[in-house]
């Protein structure tokens, strides 16, 4: 009697399940992946609208009062800034706390608070 090589059902089986198993393991790690680069990318871009609306107030010489709130498109999103003011020791230095947030046109609501900037606003000193 002659013995056939190959492999049995449950050997092919097995093979296949293990096939499956890191697959899914796989694609479960190349979805963490995508999303956090995802992330991260939004994260920049709401740093660059935070930074230019410091940029922008400090060309203008915005001195705030209170709390401000505005929507720009930047980036290729719709942005949400919310400026909140409070004063220092200095009168002529103000603390202003940035959240920049990413608007949903669609819904009329804020999504997600993606980024947060702290800095200190101070008029430019006069020319002498």
């Amino acid at each position: 009697m002659k013995k056939i090589k190959g492999f049995t059902l449950l050997e092919v089986m097995v093979a296949l399940a293990i096939f499956a198993v890191a697959a899914i393991a796989l694609t479960k790690i190349a979805m963490q992946y995508t999303q956090s680069t995802s992330s991260a990318i939004l994260r920049t871009k709401a740093q660059f609208v935070a930074m230019n609306e410091v940029a922008m107030m400090e060309m203008n010489q915005e001195w705030l009062d209170g709390t401000q709130l505005k929507q720009v498109t930047s980036q290729g999103e719709t942005w949400q800034i919310d400026k909140k003011a409070q004063s220092t020791i200095s009168p002529k230095i103000q603390r202003i706390e940035l959240q920049v947030s990413l608007f949903n046109t669609e819904q009329g609501k804020i999504e997600a608070g993606i980024t947060n900037l702290v800095f200190f606003n101070y008029p430019a000193k006069a020319k002498t």
